[in-house]
């Protein structure tokens, strides 16, 4: 198993930024980031028109802003690895994206007014903050009332085992990984941030081996590791997981679970 190093918030940031700083193109150019249903259903839930302000926190490598884009008036793009932010303008550019401002920006201390977007969109990303709550309270502070945030991330599921085995594989394939959160926690950040969940949907998402650790640049001997520690787990955690074999033995897929929700900012209640 990884080891299990102890990171104040300032490091962990300088871990996430080394990792994407390296393997920033492979997010571009990664299937499961640039396609999947979950963006479409994004599309589908905003309430999109040609006047909004809209950003896109924590951009990897720039799929959701391509996404966004054509609905709105602008459309702020961030990141905190300013050369992952490099390769998403880049690639938005050469899809002809025009309404794109680009701006190195850390998803728990933003650097825009109070009340600067009308819509704030999040996908598979959270996972690597430090503190996921001060990034919702963050977003929160920068929405519009009654402007929405439509988040899409990697969930924990509820069970204790199978959410320390989730998170376990995850940190140990990414060492930036910080948390997968469970649904419930979820609900408790948005909760304590004023945003009123409106709509929220778990779905699934099979994952490629191969591609999954090759994307973080995993060396072979880890790879070799990790799928050791996935197939002595238990039947009914592999069978959760859905771990599917190739017919040399190897592991091929495996599913993992993600979230969706969409919170409205209310109007904060005068006492």
């Amino acid at each position: 198993m990884p080891n299990n190093f102890s990171f104040n918030e300032a490091e962990k940031k300088a871990q996430v930024q080394d990792q994407f700083s390296r393997t920033a193109k492979n997010y571009v150019n990664s299937v499961s980031h640039r396609t999947g249903s979950d963006l479409k259903r994004l599309i589908e839930l905003g309430e999109w028109n040609p006047q909004l302000h809209a950003i896109d926190i924590a951009t990897g490598g720039g799929h959701t802003a391509l996404a966004v884009a054509p609905h709105v008036g602008d459309i702020t793009v961030t990141d905190l690895t300013p050369a992952m932010l490099e390769q998403a303008q880049a690639f938005l550019q050469s899809q002809g994206i025009t309404n794109a401002l680009f701006q190195v920006a850390d998803a728990e201390n933003l650097p825009f007014a109070d009340a600067s977007f009308d819509c704030i969109t999040c996908r598979i990303a959270p996972h690597h903050f430090p503190n996921i709550g001060r990034a919702v309270q963050e977003i929160a502070r920068i929405l519009k009332t009654n402007g929405i945030f439509l988040l899409i991330d990697s969930v924990a599921p509820s069970d204790p085992e199978l959410d320390i085995f989730d998170n376990t594989i995850e940190k140990w394939r990414d060492p930036s990984h910080g948390r997968s959160c469970t649904q419930e926690e979820w609900q408790t950040f948005f909760a304590q941030a004023n945003l009123q969940i409106e709509h929220q949907e778990i779905f699934r998402r099979s994952q490629n081996y191969d591609d999954w650790t090759t994307r973080s640049q995993m060396s072979d001997v880890e790879k070799i590791r990790l799928e050791t520690y996935i197939f002595q787990s238990a039947p009914h955690i592999q069978d959760y997981f859905a771990v599917e074999t190739r017919e040399n033995g190897h592991i091929k897929n495996f599913s993992t679970d993600f979230i969706l929700l969409k919170g409205r900012k209310i109007p904060v209640q005068s006492q």
